[in-house]
């Protein structure tokens, strides 16, 4: 299965080095800097409980030389989709499949548009990771990857993109549903990124603490009630249990989150910082409009009232806006 990663960041390394280590073709597409060094050094990657691997992986700036595709997967950062998308779009008619495993939802509407929403499946990828330096990646979190096609139902190329993933020792699980999991991880990950990156704490911290620990649970509601109004059900998952969350009293979600702090705490996890959180604190970009701004504009087409994500915006927004 010949596969073009978009992106050779922190996931995308990741996902690429697995693959590779599990015998899979895996190109990473991306700027000619980066694929100097990527095609120049071999990439460790490391886990928090002490294990290591490294690998020689392959890249290029080219489009024009990948050939047939079987798998298209893009790890670029948010605000990057667009230019992505169209930088290789090119080629999409030597595409079979087109997968995102980025953070939010609205990914796949501006993929459909250079590729069109048959070449689609939809993916839900719990993986974290933090680049230590160049070429050393950190395994910051081992989850599971749900994928699927968009239309709720499961096919061979769905079956062929898990194969990948199980091949590269990654835990990975066809899904019919995977539209709702996405969106589950999308409210999981917008809760833990807003409170996180506004405290710049790290994640089980502002789990344990009640006040900030009410917060996610406020933030968890709101765009659960997005969810409802958009035609998506949410559901639990081990580590975001977004249905139960936003359903019981303010006084159980605040004691179940805390309870997830405490076991983060308990297992060492106590580095763990969303994305958004580790991105504030390192003074670069953040992905606020794909995690905070798409929510609010739609809350606002659909009548759904979002205060505390609105705040969480304007600020995340303000901080990004003092970078440029």
């Amino acid at each position: 299965m010949k596969t073009v990663i978009v992106g050779a960041g922190a996931i995308g390394t990741l996902l690429a080095s697995y693959m590779v280590k599990g015998g899979a073709d895996v190109t990473m597409l991306d700027l000619p800097e980066v694929v100097e060094r990527i095609n120049k050094e071999d990439v460790e990657v490391r886990t928090l409980q002490g294990d290591s691997h490294k690998v020689k992986l392959k890249g290029t700036d080219d489009p024009k030389s990948l050939g047939d595709v079987d798998l298209l997967m893009f790890c670029v950062k948010t605000f990057h989709t667009e230019a992505a998308a169209a930088s290789v779009s090119s080629f999409k008619d030597r595409v079979e499949t087109v997968l995102s495993i980025q953070n939010g939802v609205d990914k796949e509407f501006i993929l459909e548009k250079y590729f069109g929403k048959e070449k689609l499946i939809g993916g839900c990828c719990l993986e974290a990771a933090s680049r230590i330096d160049e070429k050393t990646v950190m395994h910051t979190m081992s989850g599971i990857t749900f994928l699927g096609e968009l239309d709720g139902t499961i096919s061979p190329r769905v079956e062929s993109a898990v194969k990948l993933f199980k091949d590269g020792g990654l835990n990975a699980e066809a899904s019919d549903q995977v539209v709702s999991a996405d969106w589950c991880k999308w409210i999981n990950f917008a809760a833990a990124s807003g409170v996180c990156g506004l405290t710049r704490l790290p994640y089980y911290k502002v789990l344990l603490n009640p006040h900030s620990a009410d917060l996610i649970a406020q933030i968890y509601r709101e765009y659960a009630d997005l969810a409802k109004a958009s035609g998506v059900e949410v559901n639990d998952y081990p580590g975001f249990e977004v249905k139960t969350i936003s359903q019981v009293s303010p006084e159980e979600a605040v004691k179940l989150l805390q309870q997830r702090g405490k076991g983060l705490e308990e297992k060492g996890a106590i580095k763990v910082m969303p994305s958004i959180a580790q991105d504030i604190v390192a003074g670069r970009r953040t992905e606020c409009e794909s995690i905070f701004g798409f929510a609010v504009r739609e809350g606002e087409a659909k009548g759904v009232s979002m205060p505390f994500s609105r705040h969480v915006y304007a600020l995340i927004s303000a901080i990004d806006q003092s970078l440029e």
